[in-house]
Parts: structure tokens; C-alpha cells; sequence
């Protein structure tokens, strides 16, 4: 397998995205559950492949790891979208968030960063694979957020969605902080025990404390279910963006 398969199954999956879109659009909820099955498959050879290609876990370019955050998301909207009380319809709105995330990866360079001697280090892998994990679970909070906005008519359904982002907002959290920990000790190992303050400490302390504040909103400024998840969907959305741009 080579580079140039890798762009070729990224257009496959985000062919496949775009259908189940129109799908959405036009209601057919029958057939997305049989084009999601083969975005899973697609976004799942793109992880596949892209670790075959560079011999390693997707790290920081955003060609692999965008893709894989779109992975995750397809997932958890196949799992949940099982379950009877979501309808079938609630959180399909998630196929609007993965094509716009697919979208973007048109704008980065589309390659996979090659082997290096350390990303063979568990502590190394854990740092990288557990970020993205915890992206993930900030976008399919904030995907629930939406639709629970959509979905205001139906109050069971609106709480049941607004617990959910709290749940994976707190769950993205806990990975994305113990990812940062396996960072601290690989950066302990690095440059030993003196404190090194950089860039990217600094944005990673920045999306931990958005993801906190997300979870934990004073009631005084989240006293209605519109304000705490329009509150909650900014903090989310600020936390993708810090991840997106360059640094």
C-alpha cells in the first residue's frame, strides 16, 4: 500500500459521507443504515492503511488524524443510533459533522508523516492516539448538542441527548488528560524533570479547561436547557478549532 491508496480510499469515504447526507436531506433513514456500514469499513482502511503506509499510530499531521477522528464519530453514531428511544433520526446530523471534517482534510497535505524512532514508544503512542480519541468524544458531545437543539419538541429525547454530550464531554476529558500524562512522562524522558512551558502545553492546557468548563457550568449562567447547551456547544466547538489550527 502506498500514499496515493490513502487518498484514494479518502475520496471513497468521503463519497460515502456526502450520499448519506443527501440521505439525511431527503430523509431516507432505511439506507443510511446500509451506506454507514461501508463509511465504517472506508474510514476504518484509511486507519488501517494510514498505519501500514507510515508504520506507526496517526501523530499530528491532520491527513490521518482527522480521518481517524471521523472514524471514531461514525462509530459512536452506529452504536447509538441502534438504540430504539433515539428514533433513528436524533444524532444523524453527525453525517454533516464528518463531511465537514472530511472537507478539511482537503486543505492540509495529504500524506502521512513517516516513520521516526520514537513513535514505537507506548508512551509516545498513547499520547497521540488518546488526543485524538479524546476529539472524537468532543465532537460527537457536540453532535448531540445539536441535536438536542433539533429535537426541543421532544423533551425525553432532549434530556437524553444533553446527558449524553455531558457524558462524553467528561469521558474526552479523562482521555484527553491521561493522554497528556503519557506526554509528561515521554517529555520527562526527553528534557528530564525541569518544567518546559511551550506552545503546546499551552493550547493543550487551554482545550482541557474549555472541556472542564463545558462539564461544569455554573447554574447561574446555565439555569435553562438552551443556555447550557448553546454555552457547552461553544466551549466544544472552540476546543475542535484550538485542535485545527496549525501549531
Amino acid at each position: 500500500m502506498t500514499n496515493q491508496h490513502l487518498i484514494y480510499i479518502y475520496f471513497v469515504t468521503l463519497l460515502l459521507i456526502a450520499i448519506n447526507v443527501i440521505f439525511v436531506l431527503t430523509k431516507k433513514y432505511k439506507l443510511i443504515k446500509y451506506t454507514s456500514v461501508l463509511a465504517t469499513i472506508s474510514a476504518g482502511s484509511a486507519y488501517v492503511g494510514a498505519y501500514l503506509v507510515s508504520g506507526h499510530l496517526p501523530v499530528y499531521d491532520k491527513f490521518a488524524t482527522i480521518q481517524n477522528i471521523v472514524f471514531i464519530v461514525i462509530i459512536l453514531g452506529l452504536i447509538y443510533n441502534r438504540k430504539a428511544q433515539n428514533k433513528d433520526k436524533s444524532i444523524n446530523i453527525l453525517w454533516f459533522f464528518v463531511l465537514a471534517l472530511q472537507l478539511f482534510v482537503l486543505t492540509q497535505k495529504m500524506e502521512v508523516t513517516g516513520d521516526y524512532y520514537m513513535y514505537d514508544k507506548s508512551y509516545v503512542i498513547l499520547f497521540f492516539q488518546l488526543r485524538i480519541t479524546s476529539i472524537g468524544f468532543f465532537v460527537f458531545a457536540m453532535i448531540n448538542l445539536v441535536a438536542s437543539i433539533i429535537n426541543k419538541s421532544d423533551f425525553k429525547i432532549q434530556d437524553l441527548l444533553i446527558h449524553r454530550a455531558r457524558n462524553f464531554t467528561i469521558l474526552g476529558s479523562i482521555v484527553f488528560l491521561l493522554g497528556e500524562f503519557s506526554g509528561s512522562y515521554w517529555c520527562f524522558l526527553w528534557w528530564g524533570d525541569p518544567w518546559h512551558w511551550s506552545k503546546g502545553f499551552f493550547i493543550a492546557s487551554v482545550m482541557f479547561l474549555l472541556s472542564m468548563l463545558s462539564s461544569h457550568l455554573p447554574f447561574n449562567l446555565a439555569n435553562t436547557k438552551l443556555k447550557k447547551t448553546i454555552y457547552s456547544l461553544i466551549a466544544l466547538c472552540l476546543i475542535l478549532t484550538t485542535y485545527l489550527l496549525p501549531h
